[in-house]
């Protein structure tokens, strides 16, 4: 800062005009960032597409609805050896029966993710680390994984979860990222 002006004016009066026109300049700048964050946060969260009446949801080009949805207690490790689930947890198996097209080439496969989501809205994902010794397949939608030969368009993904004891499920979510981020598939129980 140099010393006043030729007219005796200090650092401030020089430029009270330049400080009158930033400090509103700088709170528009504040809120359009605040209204693009606003706008971003609203696309981030997903649209929910629910089931027709039979319970059969059409997304992503297939179609697909839950065949089952219970505790999973035959797991098994290797050697056909029994897999205890931790104390205090619960083993749950969905399987999804899904219908898709067949001339997918092995570039074109959807895949999916899926989860369950319990009465007070906490989330569970599939393949959990406490079911990393048994042997359960990828829940993930790729034809290749399902038990059930998917030569017609037909087959089954099957997914394994861990809960809690005593928590009741309220949903199964299926989301396809690589697809649709905007939406996913939510079965309610």
């Amino acid at each position: 800062m140099r010393g006043p002006d030729s007219l005796g004016r200090s650092w401030w009066r020089r430029n009270v005009w330049g400080l009158v026109a930033v400090l509103p300049t700088l709170a528009l700048m504040l809120a359009a960032a605040g209204y693009s964050d606003l706008e971003f946060w609203q696309r981030g969260r997903p649209q929910v597409v629910r089931p027709a009446a039979d319970g059969v949801a059409e997304f992503a080009g297939l179609r697909m609805r839950v065949a089952e949805l219970a505790p999973a207690t035959d797991l098994k490790r290797g050697g056909d050896r029994p897999f205890v689930v931790p104390d205090n947890m619960t083993a749950w198996r969905v399987v999804l029966d899904v219908e898709g097209p067949t001339d997918l080439g092995p570039d074109e496969v959807i895949y999916c993710d899926i989860s369950i989501e319990d009465t007070a809205g906490n989330r569970y994902g599939d393949q959990p680390r406490e079911l990393s010794s048994a042997r359960t397949p990828l829940g993930n939608c790729n034809p290749e994984n399902s038990p059930v030969p998917a030569g017609s368009g037909r087959y089954q993904t099957v997914a394994h979860f861990v809960t809690p004891r005593g928590v009741e499920i309220a949903a199964v979510r299926v989301f396809f990222g690589g697809v649709d981020q905007t939406r996913y598939v939510r079965f309610d129980r």
